[in-house]
Formats: C-alpha cells, structure tokens, sequence
C-alpha cells in the first residue's frame, strides 16, 4: 500500500473551503483511491499549513494513474493558481 500525502499553504486561507470541496469530488471519480482524508488546519500556527490530504493506493502504478486522471489534473490546474506552498511525501506501509 502507498501512502499518498500533501500538505498545502494557500496565498488565502480562505482557498482551503474550495479546495477541500474540488479534491472531495475525486474518490467517486476515480476507482484507484483507497483510502482518501482532507483536513483543514484550526489552530492557524505560524508553523501550520493550510490543508492536508491523506491518500493511499495500491502501488505507485495505481498513484501514478491518479495524478493524470483528468479530473485530479482539473484540480491540480485549480490549485496551482491558489497554493503558496505544496510539500509531499509518498511511501509505501
């Protein structure tokens, strides 16, 4: 199984309600997710990022599938136009 995860800081925070709801559309989408969480951050530290997505796929076949899907490349176009900061991580459980 590998884990999928991503942590965003947007230019406004008020871009994560938005985000969240685009990213939300993609597990009936696409048949490759296992396992898919998004998280907005509460606390708003100094150190904190704005949203959080917690994935899992079967291989990094399934994950590579998933990130061309043309509904996740939608999303991504979208993001990229908001997001300030993305960091990854990508690692097999």
């Amino acid at each position: 199984m590998i884990t999928h995860l991503v942590m965003m800081k947007f230019k406004d925070k008020a871009h994560a309600e938005d985000v969240k709801a685009s990213l939300s559309t993609l597990p009936a989408q696409i048949e490759q997710i296992k396992t898919y969480e998004i998280g907005i951050d509460e606390l708003d530290t100094a150190r904190s990022f704005h949203l959080s997505l917690y994935s899992q796929f079967d291989s990094y076949e399934t994950l590579k599938i998933y990130s061309e899907h043309p509904a996740h490349v939608e999303v991504l176009d979208y993001i990229k136009t908001v997001v300030e900061t993305v960091h990854a991580v990508d690692y097999t459980v």
